[in-house]
């Protein structure tokens, strides 16, 4: 049954692909789409978080404008509302905030 086995979906760990690579030499391991879209995630809040603290020298707070847009941040584009759209562009608006966007 193995040798049957095309596509092996995980999550990031390297231990379950150095298995799958031992196991099924022949399948191709991806990533499944909730892990790459929670790593992705994860990157954004990290560049968010360190263009806060170059902007402004402290970790974001509730007034701040990137603390505040954190989720906005990551909902997709066509389920924004108007006022998310708006929040977002007022934090695009500023040329310290270009690399989050």
């Amino acid at each position: 049954w193995r040798d049957g086995v095309e596509v092996v979906a995980m999550d990031g760990f390297t231990g379950f692909k150095t298995a799958a690579a031992e196991e099924l030499p022949t399948a191709v391991p991806v990533m499944d789409p909730f892990h790459v879209i929670r790593l992705a995630g994860e990157g954004l809040d990290r560049c968010r978080q360190r263009a806060q603290q170059h902007t402004l020298g402290h970790r974001g707070r509730a007034g701040d404008p990137l603390y505040r847009a954190r989720r906005t941040l990551q909902t997709g584009a066509d389920l924004l509302t108007d006022t998310q759209r708006a929040r977002l562009d007022t934090v695009f608006a500023a040329d310290e905030h270009v690399q989050v966007e």
